[in-house]
């Protein structure tokens, strides 16, 4: 049990006995006041009140008379229709600091999902395109949720399903035979090289009256495993696949299962056969549907006219691929809003055929750009290489400027981490929901609600800590005489509770946003109070104490995000 739930457990069982067997309180009304000031804890009147028909403040002033502080309450009175718990600050806080530091990395997880199996999918790109910012979105998010559901103890199946058939690839290789017949491939960006084939074979389409069957008829190449289609196919799919592997490598994603829509195909096809044959499927047209008009789903389109496999036929297939793999309790799909309505019809449908395992749709939208949304059709995305270095370069340039005296080595690996923290706090601290307009100079600033902010926050730490003797930072105390030590000294107790909370609604941005309010509050503590300079040596442990604690729960809530940490900046 975490120090925060104890507490709770002491101000409830105090509350229990003031109410004797008349009435019992549950531990969930016991709320945290929104201002500091008026306790660490307060249990709220109103219910009671209205039950007994009497005033709340009458009844808050009755209950704080009654009861006496015990184990981690050190202070009861009441305010208005409000009863306030105090914590006992030194005992609150040893046990605190015990907890933060016996745990260290694992401080805040659970064992919630203990002996459940969750599978996330999700970095599903496409090959013969260039991976682009907007990718990034699913890709951060999707680990976060990995990096999440293992700390509160669930068994976690990291899955990614490339998508390496359909209409994008038919027109790449189209092209390709088209325009670059008599041209080398490059050695390098081979990937790049294919997204530049396929904006132009797309720009091409409609002054090319042929375009559409000669597409169709390598799309049938490709599935029968067929001729010189074919043999391009896994060339080019070899190119964009060692791409992917690169970037998910030096991303450090955690992948455990890898899917391709070419090989979920014969699954998709038995699977297609059975919906016929329990009549949940039908033929219409020479094409196969199901229809969903009763769910508000219209019309499931599953396989076209000309026998094409559409993306609902393999999304059925990968599921029942996955599930005979793994057996998930849950699965969840880390996808752009885009396919919303797909994969509603996808679960529907699944249900229908008594799919019994859970499936999420983890929907967000897109990122960006000041001119307008990119588009891999139009060729105004912007490379996640481009994007990284440009990123990069403005962050080295920011590090020579404070430290002209470093070495390049130091530069280079100081500016990659500031980086990566820019881009991925920027996009995980908005919630998945909202369209981000993406700012480089923004996402890099020291101020204001970013990564670098919050890296700054743990390297002043670092610099205090490396200036105190070694003694000073061995030993433990707790003696705190300011309300923002104490204000922060709770907020430390919270993290568990964000990890516990988020894992069960999957407001992802919420663990952003408590680093932040943790960052703040440490600025806050560090402006008011002398650590140092303390002259009072069991105060100056106390405030070193309390900054190593903060300095852990933001290493731990940063690993989460997939960001690594400075000591010097």
């Amino acid at each position: 049990m975490h120090v925060l739930h104890e507490a709770k457990q002491d101000a409830w069982k105090i509350l229990k006995q003031a109410f004797g067997k008349g009435y019992t309180p549950s531990i969930d009304e016991i709320e945290q006041p929104p201002d500091p000031k008026m306790g660490d804890l307060a249990f709220p009147c109103f219910s009671l009140a209205k039950g007994l028909k009497r005033n709340p403040v009458e009844i808050a002033d009755e209950i704080a008379a009654k009861i006496a502080p015990k184990g981690l309450i050190g202070k009861i009175e009441s305010k208005g229709p409000y009863v306030n718990f105090f914590f006992d600050q030194k005992t609150f806080g040893k046990k605190l600091f015990d907890d933060i530091f016996e745990k260290g990395d694992s401080y805040g997880g659970s064992d919630i999902g203990e002996e459940k199996r969750i599978m996330v999918e999700y970095a599903s790109l496409n090959t013969h395109k260039d991976p682009h910012i907007g990718h990034l979105r699913t890709i951060f998010l999707g680990q976060l949720l990995v990096h999440l559901f293992k700390k509160v103890g669930y068994e976690v199946i990291a899955a990614t399903y490339i998508g390496d058939l359909g209409t994008h690839v038919s027109r790449c290789l189209w092209g390709l035979k088209k325009f670059y017949a008599n041209i080398e491939p490059p050695k390098k960006d081979q990937n790049k090289f294919l997204g530049e084939v396929y904006v132009r074979a797309v720009q091409a389409l409609e002054h090319e009256p042929l375009a559409k069957e000669e597409i169709d008829a390598i799309s049938r190449d490709i599935e029968a495993k067929r001729g010189d289609n074919f043999f391009w196919w896994k060339k080019t799919r070899e190119w964009s696949l060692r791409e992917i592997k690169t970037i998910f490598k030096e991303l450090n994603l955690p992948i455990d299962a890898w899917y391709f829509e070419s090989g979920v195909t014969s699954i998709s096809k038995k699977t297609i056969a059975h919906l016929l044959k329990k009549g949940i499927a039908k033929k219409s047209d020479g094409a196969i549907i199901i229809d969903l008009y009763e769910e508000g789903l219209g019309v499931n389109l599953l396989v076209k006219s000309d026998g094409t496999l559409l993306y609902n036929a393999r999304d059925l297939g990968l599921a029942f691929k996955k599930q005979g793999d793994y057996h998930p309790d849950r699965s969840l799909y880390v996808v752009d809003s885009r396919q919303n309505l797909a994969l509603q019809q996808l679960f529907v449908t699944l249900k229908r055929m008594g799919f019994e395992e859970k499936l999420e749709h983890i929907s967000y939208e897109f990122i960006t750009l000041k001119d307008g949304a990119m588009s891999a059709r139009k060729g105004n995305v912007i490379r996640y290489q481009d994007f990284r270095d440009q990123m990069e370069q403005i962050a080295r340039e920011q590090t020579l400027g404070r430290h002209p005296d470093w070495k390049t080595k130091k530069i280079e690996e100081t500016a990659k981490v500031i980086a990566s923290s820019a881009m991925r706090f920027s996009i995980l601290h908005q919630d998945p929901g909202r369209k981000i307009t993406f700012d480089m100079k923004e996402a890099l600033s020291f101020e204001g609600c970013t990564g670098p902010y919050l890296l700054y926050t743990i390297a002043r730490i670092s610099s205090i800590l490396r200036k105190a003797s070694s003694l000073e930072k061995k030993k433990k105390n707790v003696i705190f005489s300011s309300a923002v030590e104490h204000e922060l000294l709770v907020f430390l107790s919270f993290y568990p509770d964000i990890l516990f909370t988020t894992a069960q609604d999957i407001h992802l941005s919420r663990i952003s946003q408590y680093l932040f309010d943790l960052s703040k509050k440490f600025s806050s503590f560090y402006q008011t109070v002398p650590i140092l300079q303390e002259s009072d040596e069991n105060k100056r442990i106390s405030r070193l104490t309390l900054i190593q604690a903060t300095a852990q729960v933001l290493e731990n809530g940063l690993k989460l995000l997939g960001i690594r940490t400075l000591e010097e900046m």
